[in-house]
Formats: C-alpha cells, sequence, structure tokens
C-alpha cells in the first residue's frame, strides 16, 4: 500500500504526512491484519491533523481471575497507541462475560453470576495496568448502557444483522455441522460487542485473529448508527510453552501476569527453539528493528539459541517488573541452572512438625492442589536440595528437615524453617 499516494490524495500538511508515517510505523508492528487499512491510514492522520485523539478499544469478558502473556498483546497495542496521545477504552463485557465468548467453542460455556464477573473485573484490570497507562485509560461497563435496554431496543438490533450472516461465523457454522448444541443467546455475543462500538464510539477495535467476525460487527452497527465505522486491528494469537496449542490456562501452558519473576524468565527458557521468533516478535517489546536484527542473528548463527531466549525472557520479565528485574533474573538462572546453585534469595517457610509433604508442598504455594503435589511427586520433580528425590507422598518432616531447601521442578524453592 503506497501510503504517501493515500496521503497526498486527501491534501493533508507535509508535517501530518510525516508524523503519520512515523506512528503508522510503530502501530502496524506485531499486527496480523488491519481492516480496512487505507481508512486507518486516513483515519490516523484526521486524528493527527486536528489533535483529535483516536479512541482505541479493546474489550475484556472477566470470565475468570489469571490474566496470561498471550491476553496481554492487545493491551500492549494499546499502551501503543496511548504513548502517542491516544485514548484506550476497554470495556468490562459485564453482560457478555455472563454469555460467555462462544468463538472456538463446541459446546455452550457456563454462565457466571453478576457478583462474579464484578470479582473478576477489578482482577483483570489489576493485572492490565502492568501494561497500560492507567491516566490515558477509560474504563467502561457494558452495564452502563445495557441495564436501560427494553426488549425494542433489543429487536432493532436484531432488525440490523440477519441470521444467515450470524449462521457464517465459523465457530457457529462449525457448531451445527458437526452436531453440537448452539443455543440462541450465544448468536447474541458478537451483536453485544458490536453495539459496544456504538456507545464508545471507538475508532479502533483491537482483538486477536480470531475476533475478527466480532470485531467487524462493530463496523456495521457504527454504520447503521450514522458513526464513522471503526478499524479493526488484529493481533496474534501466541503459542503457549509447550510450542504446539494457543496459551491457555486450562492446558497449564502459559506464562501468567501474576507469575513471579522468576518463574517467567524460567518458563521462556522452556519453550521449543521453533516459537523463538515468535516470541520475540510478539510477546517481547523487542521494536522492529531489534527484532529483524535478533533474527538475522539467530539465522546466522552468531547469536546461540540459548542465548535468544536468554535475551526474550529477560525482555519478558523488563515488561511487567523493570529492566533492572529482568537483568536480576537472568542472573539468577543463570546461577541456578548454570552452576548447579541454589537462588540468592529464598522464602522461607515455617512448616508443622509432623506435616507430610504434600501439606507442606500445598500450604507453602509451591503447588495448588494436593492433587498436583502427588504428580509432580510421582514424577520426580519434588526433592531436597543436595538430597535424594522425595518420592514417598506420605512422607513427614520432622525437626531434622529445618535448614533444608525444598524444591520442586527447576524454579521453585523454599527453605524448611
Amino acid at each position: 500500500m503506497d501510503i504517501d499516494k493515500i496521503l497526498k490524495s486527501k491534501d493533508f500538511s507535509n508535517s501530518t504526512v510525516t508524523e503519520t508515517k512515523k506512528q503508522f510505523k510503530l502501530l502496524n508492528f506485531k499486527i496480523s491484519e488491519i481492516t480496512p487499512l487505507d481508512e486507518f491510514v486516513v483515519m490516523l492522520a484526521h486524528a493527527i491533523e486536528n489533535n483529535k485523539p483516536l479512541r482505541v478499544k479493546c474489550g475484556i469478558d472477566p470470565t475468570g481471575t489469571d490474566v496470561h502473556l498471550g491476553h496481554t498483546i492487545p493491551y500492549r497495542k494499546m499502551a501503543q497507541f496511548q504513548n502517542l496521545g491516544h485514548t484506550g477504552v476497554v470495556i468490562i463485557g459485564d453482560y457478555t462475560a455472563q454469555i460467555g465468548d462462544p468463538t472456538g467453542k463446541n459446546e455452550m460455556r457456563q454462565s457466571l453470576t453478576p457478583e462474579e464477573v464484578k470479582k473478576n473485573a477489578q482482577t483483570y484490570l489489576d493485572q492490565v495496568y502492568t501494561v497500560l497507562n492507567k491516566d490515558r485509560t477509560e474504563i467502561r461497563h457494558q452495564s452502563e448502557w445495557f441495564k436501560n435496554v427494553t426488549l425494542i431496543d433489543v429487536m432493532n438490533w436484531a432488525h440490523q444483522t440477519t441470521v444467515a450472516k450470524l449462521l457464517s461465523h465459523d465457530t457457529f457454522k462449525n457448531r451445527l455441522e458437526e452436531g453440537h448444541s448452539l443455543a440462541l443467546h450465544e448468536l447474541f455475543y458478537p451483536v453485544l460487542q458490536g453495539i459496544d462500538s456504538v456507545y464508545v464510539k471507538s475508532d479502533v477495535e483491537l482483538g486477536g485473529s480470531d475476533q475478527k467476525f466480532n470485531v467487524l460487527m462493530g463496523r456495521d452497527y457504527q454504520k447503521n448508527a450514522g458513526l464513522r465505522p471503526q478499524v479493526a486491528m488484529l493481533l496474534p494469537i501466541i503459542h503457549g510453552t509447550c510450542g504446539t496449542a494457543k496459551m491457555s490456562k486450562s492446558l497449564g501452558n502459559y506464562i501468567g501476569v501474576l507469575d513471579e519473576p522468576f518463574d517467567k524468565f524460567g518458563k521462556v527458557m522452556s519453550i521449543p527453539d521453533a516459537i523463538m521468533k515468535e516470541y520475540a516478535e510478539f510477546a517481547s517489546s523487542f521494536s522492529e528493528e531489534e527484532y529483524r536484527q535478533f533474527v538475522s542473528d539467530l539465522d546466522s548463527g552468531k547469536l546461540h539459541p540459548n542465548e535468544a531466549k536468554k535475551r526474550i525472557a529477560s525482555n519478558i520479565v523488563a515488561i511487567f517488573h523493570g529492566d533492572e528485574s529482568g537483568q536480576k533474573m537472568r542472573e539468577q538462572f543463570e546461577s541456578v541452572f548454570a552452576k548447579k546453585n541454589v537462588p540468592d534469595e529464598i522464602d522461607d517457610y515455617a512448616f508443622q512438625r509432623g506435616a507430610n509433604i504434600i501439606e507442606v508442598l500445598v500450604d507453602s504455594k509451591l503447588l495448588n492442589s494436593n492433587g498436583e503435589a502427588r504428580r509432580m511427586i510421582k514424577q520426580n520433580a519434588v526433592s531436597i536440595v543436595d538430597g535424594d528425590k522425595i518420592q514417598d507422598a506420605n512422607l513427614t518432616f520432622d525437626e531434622s528437615y529445618t535448614g533444608k531447601i525444598l524444591k520442586v521442578g527447576k524454579r521453585k524453592f523454599i527453605r524448611l524453617k
């Protein structure tokens, strides 16, 4: 696409053209698709020339409490917009969360209560603010407009689309073709997401590449309301640490925003070499130039894969915890795994004399459940540093364990006291 030609045809000033090209170059990096691209270029130029920030929308369905690295990718793009002077509009889907996004699901999702949604929403926001500029973020709740909706409103929205269009959604089409159930209320999910765009007057909507259908519904409803239609800016769905499936809490292949810095670093180091470039491009904060150099050095052999992972891991830790922490976690990782030592800083855990290993692992929060503790013991992943693997799930801890270091997997340690 010839950006110069588009901008000059609209008679923008030279300074506007220069600034638009600068912002576009930054915003277009790490993007899967911008639709329509020419509309976005013109929209961006108008915003710059008239000093009127774009309203950049992204929604959260607070169906759980954990945000992982994949979830933050659209919000980090929103942060780039904010750094350029635009406004981020975060929609809390307190109505759509009660439906559950059907995208990619072959069965109806469990409904949540309003109380569950409210509690989850605050937890989500606390985590999203680790990457967003809070002062340039506008928080909106769907309940602001949907709580006053009448049946006539719903009928009017339904009138503006067709059953054929909704059933062209890949998820809905596949569910029917495969003989799975499809509830009527699920068809309203993309409708409600589209209506959000009307109420907040968004100019750009960010979403994963699997959200294209829902985001484009917003364009339709804005056109029908006489508004300038938003542009869809779609971002990639990254693989989880396993390298084969998308990042997902249910699959256990995720890097959580709430993970400790050392865990984040270690999880990145565990990814297969095959997805290093993907993480460097989409999960890190590398600039386009830094990414190109990274790939060039990796392909030429100048950069060893292990060093490449360390650079990515340090960068990702720095996104959430600062540059100093990113460097510190690298040094700690090298100390633990290259020099076969334990970390310099280990949390102490005052264990109950006579407690068994399962109780200690769960109560110390090294592991989340009794089942997980038994599974890790069975997999020979629990040990005493400078001692044997723990293979007996009924082992009890007496005074002789005081001062010893309990280790789970490769990255979790506590000192017993």
